[in-house]
């Protein structure tokens, strides 16, 4: 059995959160929020079965990805490719937030660098995980492996990716810009991760299209 849902998380709020500092790898760790948040998903995920945690081994990344592993028992696994959006030097600890698609320069890595990196991250946990597995990270890594998986282009396929289920709510928020705060959030949104069913294959042995 492959990997068959990948759980990403973003570490919980600190200090640097608050005071909008660019933290980088600086090792802040979570404040009293940060560990009430990542508590809460903690709980949501404690009734699936997840078989592993990885994570950045950026300080507040692992101090999430443990509270996150203790309902399962497990230990966690840390890579490299999952640390934070390299900036600069002279922004680290400066007040300011950087963002990779708004101010690049501040960065040491190209965007695409970042988008190969995470995938690879990816790519790895995929090769190693059978089942559930947690991901742990940062903002700027989160939104490269989602855009990568968005804009994903298959040769000859024609389905959505992003397709909202029946009865399902999403909220977009208006604050400096249109943001999706979250998507396909419905009834049952976790039974299938608590109940596993078998996949069904298509007849012709093709991957079925989506229905509009």
């Amino acid at each position: 059995m492959p990997l068959e849902n990948l759980f990403i998380v973003r570490h919980g709020e600190t200090e640097a959160n608050r005071d909008d500092v660019d933290a980088g790898s600086m090792d802040y760790p979570l404040d009293k929020k940060g560990k009430k948040e990542v508590g809460f998903i903690a709980k949501t995920l404690a009734d699936i079965k997840v078989s592993a945690v990885y994570c950045s081994p950026v300080r507040r990344a692992v101090q999430t990805a443990k509270i996150l592993a203790k309902p399962h028992k497990l230990k966690v696994n840390t890579l490299d490719d999952l640390t934070e959006a390299k900036l600069k030097a002279s922004f680290v600890g400066k007040a300011g937030r950087h963002h990779m698609l708004q101010s690049p320069d501040a960065f040491q890595e190209t965007y695409a660098e970042l988008e190969a990196r995470v995938v690879r991250a990816v790519a790895q946990i995929q090769k190693e995980v059978k089942g559930n597995a947690i991901m742990v990270t940062h903002g700027d890594v989160i939104v490269a492996y989602l855009q990568h998986v968005v804009e994903r282009k298959e040769p000859g396929a024609s389905y959505y990716v992003m397709h909202p289920n029946p009865g399902s709510l999403a909220v977009v928020e208006f604050t400096d810009r249109p943001r999706l705060g979250l998507f396909n959030y419905h009834r049952k949104m976790f039974d299938r991760f608590e109940n596993p069913q078998p996949p069904v294959k298509p007849s012709d042995g093709k991957s079925p299209r989506r229905s509009r």
